[in-house]
């Protein structure tokens, strides 16, 4: 079957868009499943290593410069701030449902992982041609997607072992690199470049007191230019982007601090604790209460048996932000 390339072809001519990706506090990486179209499903960069699986459908993928189709079982690690993307041909209305799974792991968890552990320095040669973009080839492909698929049904404390060993073999596995010379971002204008460091600056910090009219000054622009250049930049308005980042930051108070609702809704930049519980309510599915509630109830029966069992509340996982 030929695939048409329009859809890749059109999105590898525009600036990719930075994606956000933010776990939950206890976890070391996100691990999750998207349909297609889906609002991450674009041409995107981010400073995460990532690993990406289709289960489903077929059409042309673009890494950095390179372009090449794709069919159920492509399997691809991409390194960081490699621009990458996925596209499927459908028709209007039509959806592939789950077509990814998708693990994203921080350059930061690496390093540690290695210091920690130095015997793992066998993976640095795959990481390091991460930065090119890998396709995995072979009949062990299969197998390792599999795995891959089974890391989001385990239990949290049983992640860690399996990421490791896939990991391991994926560096044993035969692979091709895509892209020309470790194609990273390079930034067409010095307007995007600006918001892109705002934009890391913000996570790398937690910041969450930023407003609109004080980005736009620190970056010398307009208001109207600076809300245009953060679209193109996150594909998100700065209000969203800013909402999504605090709530994540309320999540790790919830978690790790006996602060009141109250005094964390403060903490994160909310204007009233009512607008607090309703964004919170939109974004994790769950109130903040129950949110710390469920997370205290999970780590109490990790402590008690070694094993989380039962059900995992909504919003407790890491998630995959847009």
């Amino acid at each position: 079957m030929v695939y048409s390339t329009s859809s890749a072809r059109k999105a590898r001519a525009e600036i990719p868009v930075f994606e956000i990706v933010r776990r939950e506090p206890r976890n070391s990486f996100v691990w999750h499943t998207h349909d297609y179209p889906a609002p991450c499903a674009r041409w995107n960069y981010h400073p995460e290593y990532e690993l990406h699986l289709i289960t489903k459908g077929g059409g042309q993928y673009v890494v950095g410069d390179y372009f090449g189709f794709f069919t159920p079982g492509n399997l691809v690690l991409i390194g960081p701030n490699v621009p990458h993307g996925w596209f499927s041909d459908v028709t209007p209305g039509e959806v592939v449902q789950d077509r990814n799974v998708v693990l994203q792991v921080s350059r930061s968890w690496f390093d540690g992982l290695m210091t920690l552990c130095p015997e793992l320095d066998v993976l640095q040669d795959l990481l390091s041609a991460s930065r090119y973009g890998v396709e995995f080839l072979g009949p062990a492909v299969a197998c390792l997607g599999t795995r891959l698929i089974e890391i989001g049904t385990m239990d949290d404390a049983a992640r860690i072992p399996a990421l490791i060993d896939l990991l391991l073999d994926l560096a044993r596995c035969p692979r091709r690199t895509l892209c020309s010379a470790g194609l990273n971002l390079s930034l067409d204008n010095m307007e995007t470049e600006k918001i892109d460091l705002i934009i890391r600056n913000i996570i790398e910090n937690n910041v969450v007191f930023y407003n609109q009219a004080e980005m736009a000054k620190e970056v010398g622009l307009s208001a109207s230019a600076f809300s245009r250049q953060f679209r193109r930049a996150t594909g998100d308005t700065f209000v969203s982007f800013m909402k999504k980042l605090r709530i994540g930051r309320a999540c790790q108070l919830l978690m790790t601090t006996d602060q009141s609702v109250s005094d964390i809704s403060a903490a994160t930049g909310f204007s009233n604790l009512s607008n607090f519980n309703r964004q919170f309510l939109q974004l994790r599915q769950t109130t903040p209460s129950r949110y710390r509630r469920d997370v205290r109830r999970l780590m109490k029966h990790e402590a008690g048996s070694g094993e989380i069992h039962g059900e995992k509340s909504a919003g407790v996982h890491g998630q995959h932000l847009q």
